[in-house]
């Protein structure tokens, strides 16, 4: 959660400078695929890596944050921040549906209060991140919502298949490397389809080492969030994990002043987050 929230700050400040977020995004999986390729090339053997053994790996990555991503940058597009932010943060309950439902994960009302005041929270918070000062309230149509339901779809069922994959093959390194390799591959594919890779080139040197670095903290939170997926439960984790809104808008209240809105709303959502967070760490 706090890699995860830290990344999207660092990113934000990098995109002031050079404002492609599909770059920033190809760059900062760039930085993933190569830390865990590394990892793997040192510490697993080689021999024991089969398709039949990562194939959900294959799945998630294609599914997120490859196209979820695709998806959730159109969403922004057509419907704005405000409105797509608290659809997307919806994928927890698809990740902990699936997983109580297909896996049999227990839930008692401490997890569901949980993980229902985690969502809301994030609700809140991403319908306030996506608000500036003195904005007009946008005409939607509303056959667009399909893209941050897809997002949403797509987040939380790759979650769900990590799981899956890490049951299968326990080695949360490998399950990385593939996932975001995957995803790697899908976002290439995406910005020669758009004719956006020359982009790449075009990022400023004031902003690369933000996207650098922000990559680094990913691969962090990655490698931890897979690990908690091989030992702990969907329907804890999830929530937990998705909470990087909390970090990002703290940080921002010190950083990002200017950028960023905090108000009576964003402390309530906070407290909406904090609050099932320690329900869910209560349940288990």
């Amino acid at each position: 959660m706090l890699c995860y929230g830290t990344d999207i700050l660092l990113v934000r400040k990098g995109l002031i400078k050079s404002p492609n977020a599909a770059v920033a995004a190809f760059i900062t999986l760039s930085v993933n695929a190569c830390f865990f390729l590394i990892y793997v090339l040192i510490t697993e053997p080689l021999a024991s890596i089969r398709l039949e053994t990562i194939y959900y790996f294959i799945i998630a990555g294609v599914m997120a944050p490859g196209l979820a991503r695709v998806f959730n940058y159109k969403a922004v597009q057509k419907v704005g921040v405000s409105l797509t932010a608290p659809i997307v943060n919806s994928e927890i309950l698809i990740a902990v549906a699936m997983a109580v439902i297909i896996l049999n994960e227990p839930m008692n009302v401490t997890i569901g209060t949980g993980v229902l005041s985690v969502v809301g929270g994030l609700a809140i918070l991403g319908r306030e991140s996506g608000k500036k000062p003195g904005e007009q309230t946008r005409k939607i149509r509303y056959r667009y919502l399909v893209y941050p339901f897809v997002a949403s779809f797509l987040y939380g069922s790759s979650i769900f298949l990590r799981k899956l994959g890490l049951n299968n093959y326990g080695s949360p390194v490998v399950g990385a490397l593939v996932t975001s390799g995957t995803s790697w591959l899908v976002m290439l594919f995406t910005l020669v389809a758009s004719r956006n890779l020359a982009g790449v080139t075009k990022v400023k040197k004031e902003s690369l080492p933000y996207f650098i670095l922000g990559g680094c903290l990913t691969s962090i939170g990655w490698y931890a969030l897979f690990n908690a997926l091989h030992i702990g439960r969907v329907g804890i984790v999830t929530p937990i994990a998705v909470s990087y809104s909390l970090v990002t808008m703290s940080f921002s209240y010190f950083f990002l002043r200017d950028v960023e809105i905090v108000n009576k709303w964003v402390v309530c959502g906070t407290l909406f987050v904090v609050g099932g967070i320690l329900l869910l760490c209560l349940g288990t």
